[in-house]
């Protein structure tokens, strides 16, 4: 059999391959976000050669893949397939990679119909359709045009943003796709390949199957971004959340390290931690172990050098947990050898200063030992905490939440005009339910204050973003020529929000 480096003329019985704003050569964490937070105002060209460039490959292999297609290469090895019967390829490799042979091309995606919250609330803003479901919708068209030749070949679909088609049927069938995965799938997946591949009939949309934590996998090759994950899960119960009531495992230090050499080993030059709050790792239910992270951050320190460490979503309440002692032990192991100045940014789910919106969403558990009417304060204080000890927050609101009133939205905006003189950041995303039962809200259904809260934010963002772009992608070996492009791309894009927030937020809109 071939070895993947020269394309096997009957094609490999397994593809498993992904859109480019999945599968892309993002050198950190930053890159993947601003890429796929693009809608087709950016031109197509500034897409595939700046923001979201091709991945490299090795022969027809794919060097760097999305890290849930590695899972499941690892699962289907690990259960008896043949790694030469597997392979993950780059979008732009999938011709040569299938042939008579095929009988599954699986594809994974973030977002194939555009209804996240970060994919709506971009297109409700900046306008046009977002290239998270732009960029599926043709690979899905090209699949289709491919498997007319191993006329057998299902295709297969999982990945974070699975819900979407699980819930649209008539959707995944116009778009060719036979089978929907959904949910973690080590469990089951070699189980479920196989009988799709014998040519059995199972149902559209496939529950998977998760595995205890010590038995997951570690990944066979490098992935986009050097994801590695920590934990999965979050368990927490908030309305809005895809996750809410998966329990949160955490991976043994073991194999999480074997994640970070097998990247580094692949000469990638920045390591990202998967979690849905990198701070609850180790957590004994609701109680914080914070030595359990830093003790895995040294270890993972050890390994990599002076390479980044970079973590994106963190909790209110687990920061709370933490000593300020902690916070800078903590953030010292991510930057490295870099000082004070560097951005080591954390995503905290504020969602909003209501409390009581809040709660009414499900989203109690987030606030942790938080009193009734303290939340908003109890954020603020955090937001700072982080500040001191040398973080950079990125603090998301939820706009548009069921039950919202303008009394809601006006609360939001004094938290954050309290948080002006910080250095920070804040991102507002329409609600989107994850039901799929409706669509997410849009741009005509925001208010006026809702435009005011959006510019309030953008202010800052304005002000901070650049420059946690340029440090971030400059610690990562981004090309100077790239990061000065990119930096007039972004300051062209501030010119046109100024003056769209302006006109939004004056009164002249509903």
């Amino acid at each position: 059999m071939s070895d993947g480096r020269e394309p096997p003329g009957d094609g490999f019985p397994i593809v498993l391959t992904a859109d480019r704003t999945l599968m892309a050569d993002y050198r950190m964490l930053f890159d993947g976000m601003v890429g796929a937070s693009q809608t087709t105002r950016t031109p197509r060209f500034l897409m595939k050669r700046l923001l979201a460039p091709p991945a490299r490959s090795a022969g027809l292999r794919a060097v760097q893949a999305p890290l849930g297609l590695r899972r499941v290469e690892a699962a289907l090895v690990s259960d008896g397939w043949s790694p030469d019967e597997v392979a993950v390829v780059r979008p732009e490799d999938l011709g040569r990679a299938v042939g008579p042979r095929t009988r599954i091309i699986g594809l994974s995606s973030g977002d194939p119909l555009g209804r996240g919250m970060n994919s709506s609330t971009m297109a409700a803003v900046a306008g046009g359709e977002i290239y998270t479901s732009r960029l599926f919708g043709r690979l899905a068209e090209r699949v289709g045009r491919l498997r007319r030749r191993p006329a057998s070949a299902r295709v297969v679909v999982g990945g974070p943003g699975a819900w979407q088609l699980a819930s649209d049927i008539g959707a995944a069938r116009e778009m060719g796709i036979d089978h929907v995965v959904t949910g973690y799938c080590e469990g089951n997946v070699a189980e479920l390949f196989r009988s799709i591949a014998d040519g059995e009939a199972p149902a559209t949309v496939l529950a998977a199957e998760g595995l205890p934590d010590v038995t997951v996998p570690a990944v066979r090759g490098a992935t986009v971004m050097g994801s590695v994950e920590i934990s999965r899960g979050c368990g927490l119960g908030c309305g809005f959340c895809t996750i809410a009531r998966e329990p949160m495992i955490h991976f043994p230090p073991e194999t999480v390290l074997s994640d970070v050499e097998t990247n580094l080993s692949a000469g990638v030059g920045n390591v990202s931690l998967v979690t849905e709050d990198v701070l609850r790792y180790g957590a004994d239910g609701a109680r914080r172990q914070p030595s359990a992270l830093i003790d895995l951050l040294r270890g993972m320190r050890e390994l990599a050098g002076s390479v980044r460490i970079q973590a994106d979503h963190a909790n209110v309440a687990s920061v709370e947990q933490y000593t300020d002692e902690q916070l800078v032990e903590v953030r010292r192991q991510m930057a490295g050898e870099a000082g004070p100045e560097a951005y080591v940014w954390l995503n905290l789910g504020v969602e909003t200063a209501a409390d009581e919106l809040l709660r009414a969403s499900s989203g109690g558990a987030k606030m942790g030992s938080c009193e009734p009417d303290e939340w908003a304060e109890s954020c603020r204080r955090q937001v700072r905490r982080l500040v001191q000890t040398g973080f950079f927050p990125l603090v998301s609101l939820m706009v548009g939440l069921p039950g919202e009133t303008p009394d809601d939205v006006e609360e939001t905006i004094r938290w954050v005009g309290g948080l002006g003189d910080e250095r920070l950041a804040v991102f507002p995303l329409l609600y989107a339910p994850v039901d799929g039962r409706s669509g997410p809200l849009s741009g005509a259904d925001m208010s006026g204050a809702h435009w005011r809260l959006f510019r309030l934010c953008y202010r800052l963002n304005f002000k901070w973003v650049p420059r946690l772009y340029w440090e971030n992608q400059s610690v990562a070996g981004v090309p100077l020529w790239r990061r000065l492009v990119l930096q007039a791309m972004g300051r062209g894009q501030i010119m046109w929000w100024k003056g769209l927030f302006a006109w939004r937020s004056d009164g002249r809109c509903k």
